[in-house]
């Protein structure tokens, strides 16, 4: 039914009008209709051609004046980051253009948002990330299958198809589809001129100074920190050093090493093992907790900077905007995550400067890339129609352009016969113009003449758009991004100092390579947002018994850090999960278990199946061995009967050394009110980095 339908679609997601800017010195525009434009070859995808049948608009230039237009509204609530996305921009105009319409865009805030969720008085086309079930049961979202294949026949065929057959596998039969995705595709590629931000961060500068010493294991990364901190205690400025910063307690430090390759993204505390993608019970196995490493790790560096003031602690107590500035003054040997800002503020000062944060190349963490993204950037983003919309047809459309090859092509280059074109061999390349304009443009050109100044860049638009990323192949056989997504323009591009010294001592093109080298595996095998975004909400006793679990948690969160001895370390953990299993989690899990499972049989071979047609083959179980075995502790049993909270919890044995099962009978789903629907998208979890 529509419950079961908007908690399947836990959190998957997908311009203004100004005249086009005029650019000079460009070859002629081959002014044509979208549904009738051709390339040299003639290779123009089968969605392309379908999508004639949606009611493409006359060419630029052609089209109604601006006040015969329709105004179709879009109203944001998810990203909300300024007006920069959709003014003076020639693709928002371009979008406006193809539809037909004048596109108005604007911010939502919560308060404007829940108001129009209570009365039906939204946008025609609406961004959010939150209260799905509230948005189906008040019925403001537009059940959109009866329509999709007359107005948005793009979205039932290539990429976009697999999210859909997605949704249809794993609702009701009844059920309709009102949710678009967005950015389909790629999270990343195998080459970059950038690292991961995932990591074991140092500053680069102080490594190198003591010669990119190996880091294996936790032990390792303390001490270096410790070496970089004796190395340097305090600033150029005259500011203190600290072994480690962040402002981010929930382990996602942790869940990248090794020995737990967790993905961070699920929602509560459920995270799973990205190689097999099997769900661990975060709060009461610490050895596949990214939570639990990470009290563990913090607990080990304040022991380590106690004596000496090194491990900061006003990490409890200071403002994110304390926290911040520390990070800008390099104040930090190590961080949870790479901070880009040191480093560009420091070249501006020197252009030689390797002062700056960056993951070292190691085998001992798993690196965020190859990430395919089956049902989009979820569970942060996604898009509804209003139901209540006159301009349904025209919001489809809207839609069909976003999941449309050749429209997302020229949203990210420009339109063909521009700025690129197909040579004689069906070959897309840029021609001389579109090449020059792109360089000056990725190489931080401000000029308000620059084409891509003007036309814009998915390089400065929400994390929203499109349905479809641009790292994604053409029905062409090229990327859609053919200009920039290769390794060849990668390295041709790459002026970041650390990345040049990162090439040049471990004999590589591109920094990826390094990390491959060293025998690192990335996330290709990883389907745990997709199946997360799929499953159904948890009940209200469900949700509260998490609420407490995740209390005890925040409660306890100082004593197992600021822990003397190991033994006192234990005695808090041990406690803690006793309370856990007296709260009934265990039970909790297992119902969610069960809802992982159900899920992953659906996805998990649709990804392999997608991830080997594009030749980027799963790791093998050989290959993962060592991989996600989970953290080695000190042995901790746990036998308790948990009581009776109504969610049928029987006794619970648990070792942190092995991954035993959860006993605990099956929770049964509540009939869930309009109160209880405490975001969709999971309590706990949060949106990835982009």
């Amino acid at each position: 039914m529509k419950r079961t339908l908007s908690l399947v679609l836990s959190a998957v997601l997908i311009f203004l009008l100004l005249p086009l800017p005029a650019f000079a010195e460009k070859p002629a525009s081959a002014e044509r209709s979208a549904s009738t434009k051709k390339s040299a070859s003639t290779k123009k995808s089968a969605s392309t051609k379908k999508s004639a049948s949606a009611g493409k608009s006359a060419p630029t230039g052609e089209s109604a004046s601006a006040e015969n237009r329709i105004v179709l509204t879009i109203g944001d609530n998810a990203t909300r980051s300024g007006s920069r996305y959709y003014e003076k921009l020639g693709m928002w105009q371009y979008m406006a253009d193809l539809v037909g319409v004048e596109i108005r865009y604007s911010y939502m805030t919560d308060e404007e948002y829940d108001a129009g969720l209570a009365s039906g008085d939204l946008p025609d086309i609406v961004a959010t990330s939150k209260n799905l079930s509230r948005i189906l049961e008040n019925g403001v979202a537009l059940n959109v299958d009866p329509y999709l294949e007359e107005y948005c026949p793009n979205f039932l065929q290539g990429e976009a198809r697999l999210t859909y057959d997605v949704f249809k596998q794993l609702g009701d039969e009844e059920d309709g589809f009102y949710f678009f995705p967005a950015k389909i595709g790629y999270n990343g590629v195998g080459f970059s001129k950038e690292t991961s931000t995932r990591g074991y961060v140092v500053r680069w500068d102080y490594y190198k100074e003591l010669g990119y010493p190996p880091i294996n294991n936790e032990d390792d990364y303390l001490k270096v920190l410790q070496q970089m901190h004796e190395n340097h205690p305090f600033t150029e400025e005259g500011y203190p050093t600290y072994l480690y910063g962040t402002d981010n307690f929930t382990g996602y430090d942790t869940a990248f090493r090794s020995e737990l390759s967790l993905d961070y993204w699920a929602p509560y505390r459920y995270q799973n093992n990205m190689f097999t993608n099997e769900v661990y019970d975060g709060y009461t196995d610490p050895a596949h907790s990214m939570w639990w490493a990470c009290m563990e790790w913090h607990n080990k560096l304040y022991r380590a900077g106690k004596a000496d003031g090194s491990y900061d602690l006003d990490l409890f107590t200071q403002t994110q905007e304390q926290f911040d500035a520390k990070c800008a003054r390099g104040q930090y040997m190590g961080r949870h995550s790479v901070y880009r800002g040191l480093y560009s503020e420091s070249v501006k000062k020197d252009p030689d400067t390797l002062t700056g944060y960056n993951i070292v190349p190691t085998a001992a963490t798993t690196y965020y890339t190859n990430v395919y993204q089956l049902l989009g950037n979820g569970p942060g983003y996604m898009w509804f129609i209003s139901a209540n919309s006159p301009h349904k047809e025209e919001a489809l459309k809207l839609f069909n352009y976003m999941c449309d090859p050749d429209c997302v092509r020229e949203l990210t280059l420009g339109r063909q016969g521009e700025t690129w074109d197909y040579d004689k061999d069906g070959v897309p390349r840029m021609n001389e113009y579109g090449q020059q304009q792109l360089d000056a443009y990725k190489a931080g050109s401000t000029d308000p003449d620059n084409f891509y100044q003007q036309w814009g860049s998915f390089d400065v638009m929400p994390s929203n758009w499109p349905l479809l990323r641009d790292n994604l192949t053409h029905p062409d056989g090229y990327s859609l991004d053919f200009a920039t997504i290769t390794r060849e323009y990668e390295a041709a591009t790459m002026t970041n100092n650390i990345a040049r010294d990162i090439c040049e001592h471990y004999g590589v093109k591109l920094p990826t390579d390094a990390f491959y080298n060293a025998g690192g595996l990335d996330f290709r095998n990883d389907c745990g947002e997709a199946i997360s975004s799929c499953l159904s909400s948890l009940n209200r006793n469900q949700l509260r018994i998490l609420s407490e679990a995740d209390a005890l948690l925040e409660d306890v969160m100082v004593d197992l850090i600021l822990a003397e001895t190991d033994e006192k370390w234990e005695a808090v953990r041990d406690d803690t999960v006793r309370k856990l299993v007296e709260m009934d989690e265990p039970a909790v899990f297992k119902a969610y278990q069960k809802k992982w499972d159900e899920a992953a049989a659906v996805i998990v071979p649709m990804v392999r199946e997608i991830q080997i047609k594009n030749g980027v083959d799963p790791y093998t179980p050989e290959q993962y061995a060592d991989y996600g075995n989970g953290a080695k502790q000190k042995l901790l049993i746990i036998e308790d009967d948990a009581k009776d909270s109504g969610a049928g919890s029987e006794e619970v044995s648990r070792t942190t050394e092995e991954n035993t099962e959860n006993s605990g009978d099956s929770l049964e789903e509540e009939p869930q009110t309009e109160e209880d629907n405490a975001e969709d998208s999971g309590a706990g979890s949060e949106v990835q980095e982009p």
